[in-house]
C-alpha cells in the first residue's frame, strides 16, 4: 500500500512504540491492583464469590450473548441470526427529490454532488426516535471504482472524482422497521470544491496563501470523526498528500513536504493533470497542499454555514 511507506526518517520514537509502552504499563497498573484487591480482601473468598455465582468480578460485565457464526468471506455480512442487517445510503443514492437511479460509471459531477459519495468510513448520528441526520466520511475511491478507467481523461472526470469524495449529510428516517434516506433541506454533499474556512491558530497564515488567489475549499480523504457537545460534526484529513502529483520531472519536496510523504505520482489519482490545485510544480497554487489534513467542524442542521477548518485541533 502507498499509504504505508515510511515518511519519518527523524530517530525519534515512533507512535506504536509509545503506545506500546503506555499500555504495558497499564496492564501491569490493572494487575497489580488487583493482586492487591484479593490480598486486602481474602484471595480464598474472593474466588469463591465468583465461582459460587453471588457476585460477578469487580468491573466486569456478563457477555452479549448471540448464537455463533462461521467465519468466511462472502457477498452480505455474515451475522448471527439473533441480528439482522440493511444496506442504505449506498453510494449514488440521491439525496434530493426527482432524481433517477443511480447508473456505473458515474459520468457528471454535478450529478455526483446531489448523490451520496463512495468509501464509506467514519460517521455520526444526529437524531432521536428514528428520525436525524446521519453524517458519514468517504475516504476512499479508486478511479476505476467510480469512472471505470484506470485515470481521469478530462477535467470533467477530476470533477466527478472529487465530488465523490468528502462527507454526506443525510435525513434519515427509520418506518416500520426500515431505515431510508428522506427529503430534508439539510441534505447536502461537501466534497472536493465545497467553499470552507479556516479558524484557529492558522486562519490567516500566509501559508495558507496562493497567488492564484483561489478561494479555500474542500474536504478530502475524510476518515476519523467525532461530534461536539453542541451538536456538530467532526471529520479527519488524513492521507492528504496522496491526491497531490506532477509530471514536471524538476520539481523536488521541501523538507516539510518530504515529512509528510509528497511525491510526483501521490495515490495514483492523477488529478494534477487537469487540475492546477494538485500539482505540486505549480506555483500559482504552492500553498494548496497546507489547506488539507485538518479536523473540519460540519454543522448538519446549518446547510448554508462553510465547513470550518479548527486548525487548534490539530
Amino acid at each position: 500500500m502507498v499509504d504505508d511507506l515510511v515518511s519519518n526518517l527523524s530517530e525519534n520514537r515512533p507512535f506504536d512504540a509509545v503506545v506500546q509502552t503506555r499500555f504495558s504499563r497499564r496492564h501491569a497498573m490493572v494487575g497489580g491492583m488487583a493482586t492487591a484487591a484479593v490480598a486486602f480482601f481474602g484471595g480464598t473468598q474472593a474466588v469463591g464469590a465468583t465461582a459460587a455465582g453471588s457476585a460477578p468480578a469487580m468491573g466486569r460485565r456478563p457477555l452479549i450473548g448471540f448464537s455463533p457464526i462461521e467465519l468466511g468471506f462472502g457477498p452480505e455480512p455474515a451475522i448471527s441470526d439473533d441480528y439482522e442487517f440493511q444496506t442504505f445510503l449506498a453510494w449514488g443514492e440521491p439525496l434530493e427529490p426527482g432524481m433517477g437511479p443511480f447508473t456505473w460509471p458515474m459520468t457528471s459531477a454535478a450529478e455526483q454532488e446531489k448523490r451520496v459519495g463512495i468509501g464509506h468510513d467514519g460517521m455520526w448520528f444526529f437524531g432521536q426516535d428514528g428520525h436525524g441526520m446521519l453524517c458519514v466520511n468517504h475516504e476512499f475511491g479508486r478511479t476505476s471504482h467510480v469512472l471505470g478507467k484506470p485515470v481521469p481523461e478530462s477535467e470533467e472526470d477530476v470533477r466527478i472524482m472529487q465530488a465523490a469524495h468528502g462527507v454526506t449529510v443525510a435525513h434519515v428516517v427509520r418506518r416500520k422497521g426500515i431505515w431510508n434516506i428522506e427529503w430534508s433541506p439539510n441534505n447536502r454533499r461537501i466534497h472536493v470544491n465545497t467553499p470552507v474556512e479556516f479558524s484557529g491558530p492558522v486562519a490567516g497564515s500566509a501559508l495558507l496563501h496562493n497567488d492564484a488567489g483561489n478561494e479555500y475549499q474542500g474536504t478530502l480523504n475524510n476518515c476519523a470523526n467525532g461530534y461536539t457537545p453542541w451538536g456538530t460534526y467532526l471529520t479527519c484529513e488524513e492521507n492528504f498528500n496522496g491526491y497531490f502529483g506532477t509530471t514536471d520531472e524538476t520539481w523536488e519536496p521541501t523538507p516539510e513536504q518530504d515529512r509528510y510523504g509528497f511525491n510526483t505520482t501521490g495515490f495514483g489519482y492523477e488529478w494534477f493533470q487537469f487540475d492546477p490545485r494538485f500539482d505540486l510544480a505549480d506555483a500559482g497554487h504552492a500553498n494548496e497542499a497546507n489547506r488539507f489534513g485538518w479536523v473540519v467542524e460540519i454543522d448538519p442542521r446549518k446547510p448554508h454555514v462553510k465547513p470550518t477548518k479548527r486548525t487548534a485541533l490539530g
